[in-house]
């Protein structure tokens, strides 16, 4: 009988003494994946955050469509369940017998729905995606761990509670939590600090060739030029609408010494007129004036209806009938696809993408920019005579409206290597052109005219920040605002206050009805690097709008 005794009295101290070691790595594991996701966290509000991770499929993953499900970081939803998971553990110490019960179903029900969706996630990191996130497959196994620990200790029979023994275990916890967050902390500091961007996207000469310049690609300047310049665009785009000056400059005042190709990009996801202008494009090309048809098209953006498209058609003295006949019938659909194509394989994501050589670069560019990156391409191939310090002066090639195959004949490599790789590519780039993963990001709410007013004449004003040049600036402003322009916004946002409401504007042409516009722009780089959503207010009338209230506008 003593023996028996003996033998119930042991069971029940290993069944103690596995409950207790059942929490306790319950708990560890919920620290554990509540700092792998407050790190993705960190990382993934900004594209420009280094991360640490083994191989290159963290910035993949992170970059991809899947990374935020309805502009939400896809880390904000596991740091809320390790969190409560956490806590929930933390209060089954404390708690009664049938309520202990009820967390350890909450527990179950939670940590299951966890292994679920990463189960999901793992799919679409092998499936879809193809990269594999390490700290990704680090929280799937941590999630993975607390189910089953959850499930083993359901056919148990919880213990009647013993205040004494609950007190301790929860004081063994809190220094089980505090030990988390100094390793954490340290933890977090280390990982700051190292890590590397991710690369510019590269091609191989063997991509660029098939895919860059075809034989009927739309091409100016110097056919037989050692260098050649090509713009994926898209005619309803704002930023490719600002790059457009730039390039015409370009076209005119580098012409005799590169060859420049446009190729089409319509994002038809947020640009829904943009595939149907880049056909009219192809309309206006078949009567040779493509180059003024860009010119027309960029130039009328705002408005990219058919009925546009036929009277832009019109202005450019073309054959109406034919045009027309052509628009119509959608006959030029497949070129256009044909270049959506080989944008695709080139790896484009948005617009502008300009490929200058080698180098890609996703941005608008300037004047001053474009010709720093020609003058170092051409410096490199040391082909030029007229030097490569200052743009030519000379007598520019004309516009070559047609296709003509024998412009695939340029002599020399046209893709060489360039001292500027990646310069302005990538992750750094100050405020990037128009693309679907720029739409899918949590976007700044938009405000118009009533309510600027309202935020400008109350007691706690706002901030107000003109992202246009300086130039533009100067010339009129909202009085009271700032200027920070777009193209060194990410740079100097650092000095923007994050304890106020902040109100970002442009001209007012686009800013309301397009995200790649530049204030909406500024306004998700603001989100991405921690100001807070309702700090952050896009004034989508813009200057345009505030003149036509009758507001007062400071020079």
């Amino acid at each position: 009988m003593d023996f028996q005794i003996s033998n119930f009295k042991s069971q029940i101290a290993v069944l103690l003494e596995y409950f207790r070691m059942r929490k306790y790595l319950l708990l560890a594991f919920s620290l554990l994946g509540l700092f792998d996701a407050l790190y993705l966290l960190w990382v993934y509000t900004s594209p420009s955050r280094p991360i640490v991770c083994l191989g290159t499929g963290c910035d993949a993953v992170r970059a991809s469509s899947y990374a935020r499900p309805f502009g939400v970081p896809m880390p904000v939803f596991g740091v809320a369940a390790y969190l409560v998971l956490g806590l929930l553990i933390l209060a089954e110490n404390l708690s009664s017998q049938r309520l202990g019960r009820s967390l350890q179903y909450a527990v179950i029900c939670i940590s299951g729905g966890g292994f679920l969706f990463s189960l999901y996630l793992t799919s679409l990191e092998a499936f879809v995606i193809h990269a594999w996130c390490a700290w990704c497959v680090t929280s799937a196994i941590v999630v993975t761990c607390i189910f089953v620990l959850s499930l083993f200790d359901l056919p148990r029979p919880l213990a009647p509670p013993n205040p004494a023994e609950a007190r301790a275990r929860f004081r063994t916890h809190i220094v089980l939590c505090a030990l988390a967050v100094v390793l954490g902390t340290a933890a977090f500091v280390l990982l700051a600090k190292h890590g590397e961007l991710p690369d510019a996207p590269e091609n191989s000469p063997q991509a660029l060739a098939k895919h860059l310049v075809l034989p009927d690609s739309h091409m100016t300047g110097n056919l037989n030029a050692p260098l050649t310049v090509v713009e994926f665009g898209d005619f309803e785009c704002p930023a490719c609408g600002i790059s457009e000056e730039a390039a015409r400059q370009i076209r005119a005042q580098y012409g005799d010494r590169i060859r420049f190709v446009f190729r089409q990009f319509p994002l038809t996801k947020i640009h829904p007129m943009a595939e149907k202008a880049a056909q009219a494009s192809e309309c206006i090309a078949e009567q040779g004036k493509f180059w003024e048809g860009v010119e027309k098209l960029y130039s009328g953006q705002t408005d990219l209806s058919a009925d546009a498209l036929k009277r832009y058609a019109g202005e450019l003295g073309l054959d109406q009938n034919r045009f027309n006949q052509c628009l119509d019938s959608g006959q030029m659909a497949s070129r256009v696809k044909r270049d959506l194509a080989d944008g695709h394989a080139l790896k484009v994501e948005g617009t502008p993408t300009f490929f200058i050589g080698r180098k890609m670069i996703f941005r608008p560019l300037d004047f001053d920019t474009f010709a720093l990156l020609l003058n170092q391409e051409l410096a490199a191939r040391s082909s030029t005579t007229a030097g490569a310090s200052t743009p030519s002066q000379t007598a520019s090639a004309q516009p070559q409206g047609g296709t003509g195959t024998e412009s695939s004949a340029g002599s020399g490599d046209l893709f060489g290597s360039s001292p500027a790789a990646g310069f302005l590519g990538g992750a750094q780039s100050s405020l990037a052109g128009c693309s679907e993963a720029e739409a899918n990001k949590l976007q700044p709410a938009m405000i118009g005219t009533t309510d600027a007013r309202q935020l400008l004449g109350s007691a706690s004003k706002p901030l107000v920040v003109d992202v246009r040049p300086p130039k533009e600036y100067a010339a009129g402003r909202i009085p009271g605002a700032i200027n920070m322009p777009a193209d060194n916004f990410v740079q100097d946002m650092s000095k923007l206050p994050k304890d106020k409401t902040i109100v970002l504007y442009e001209g007012g042409q686009s800013s309301g009805g397009d995200i790649c516009a530049a204030s909406r722009a500024a306004g998700r780089a603001l989100l991405e690097h921690g100001f807070a959503f309702e700090k952050v207010k896009v004034y989508q009338d813009g200057l345009q709008g505030w003149r036509k209230a009758g507001q007062p506008v400071q020079h």
